[in-house]
């Protein structure tokens, strides 16, 4: 009679499966780090109209060949964040702190960059680290990004 082993499998199953939903701390140091490189970089594009014209090109090319799946309802977000770096390039669209246009910046510069935490080519996990990014430049800018879609819908 003895219940305790099966106990013991299923414990190491749920941790697994938080294992999968949770990085490592080795890969959250690694993908901080990749992060703040991506915004020391961002700093520069701020007033360079024609850069953020080239990476707003760039990230909505990649942007239609990526699956949707990983970025769940940060998809909608991400989506803004690009329609707002276009209008800000334009000077269309200006009502936005630097410090966070500093992290959307930041935040597509790391979904464009092939060199990554994760390579985006690895099946299942190549956009994990995208989402990750993006889910927390979204929390940064949730505000902004909001009020600029209602300042997109006035205008229209």
């Amino acid at each position: 009679m003895r219940k305790s082993k099966p106990k013991t499998g299923s414990r190491k199953k749920k941790s697994a499966a938080k294992a999968k939903k949770k990085p490592g701390p080795v890969l959250k140091d690694r993908l901080e780090a990749e992060f703040a490189k991506s915004v020391m970089t961002a700093k520069s594009y701020v007033g360079n109209a024609q850069r953020l014209r080239s990476l707003f090109q760039e990230a909505a090319r990649q942007a239609a060949a990526m699956p949707r799946e990983p970025f769940q309802e940060t998809w909608p977000y991400f989506q803004a964040m690009l329609r707002l770096i276009r209008a800000y390039s334009q000077g269309n669209y200006r009502d936005v702190p630097e410090s966070t246009l500093v992290v959307i910046i930041a935040a597509i510069i790391y979904v464009v960059n092939p060199l990554e935490v994760i390579p985006d080519a690895l099946p299942a996990l190549g956009f994990l680290d995208d989402a990750t990014v993006l889910a927390l430049a979204v929390r940064k800018s949730r505000q902004t990004l909001d009020d600029f879609m209602a300042w997109e819908t006035a205008a229209l």
